[in-house]
């Protein structure tokens, strides 16, 4: 294994963690925005999300805008979705990182950069209905706090190498010993030319 081996190593891990961590926090944010107004979720016996305290001002600040009731489940819908579509994208870019090569690698960033785009969507719009409506509440906080926290980490993962393919490190290395070689045989054939002409010259 070369030096960098392990380093790869690390950083893929470290990647693959973060982002794990990321997907979890956003799909449950998803399923806070969708369940929560509902009256939450019922699995296996359990009660899931049935506290709407975190969305209860999201919902007294569209109450005051004058949103109907369709329009407000209209509104959480797209707020879950955009979180979800942050998680999947945060998740196909773990993949392609940590089992990719360095193709994939390249285009992890991509997507992860997709991801906070979608993040940076969904607090838009929640800041937008709570500036709207007058209020400042739980789920303005958790988006911004998702937003924030996922563009720094995005951010800093992006400063990874990427790991170049074998198959390219293989091939640079035969150009470079062609290179050598050759460089190396014209020197020789410089050196008999050289050693020629002064024999040449000599009376």
């Amino acid at each position: 294994m070369s030096p960098a081996g392990p380093v790869m190593i690390s950083n893929r891990l470290y990647y693959a963690s973060m982002m794990l961590f990321w997907v979890c926090y956003l799909l449950l944010l998803a399923m806070v925005v969708a369940y929560a107004p509902q009256g939450g979720l019922s699995v296996a016996g359990l009660s899931l999300f049935s506290d709407a305290g975190l969305v209860e001002t999201a919902m007294i600040a569209m109450r005051s805008i004058g949103l109907s009731p369709v329009a407000q489940s209209v509104v959480f819908g797209l707020l879950g979705g955009f979180s979800a579509a942050s998680a999947g994208l945060l998740l196909f870019s773990m993949m392609f990182y940590v089992f990719g090569e360095e193709r994939e690698q390249r285009e992890s960033r991509s997507l992860a950069q997709g991801a906070v785009a979608c993040t940076a969507l969904g607090a838009m719009l929640t800041a937008a209905v709570f500036l709207a409506g007058g209020q400042a509440g739980a789920l303005l906080a958790l988006e911004f706090g998702a937003l924030g926290g996922l563009f720094l980490t995005v951010l800093s993962l992006g400063q990874f190498e990427i790991e170049p393919d074998r198959e390219n490190v293989e091939e640079a290395s035969e150009l470079e010993q062609v290179i050598a070689d050759h460089a190396a045989n014209h020197a020789a054939f410089s050196a008999q030319l050289a050693s020629l002409s002064r024999h040449g010259s000599r009376p």
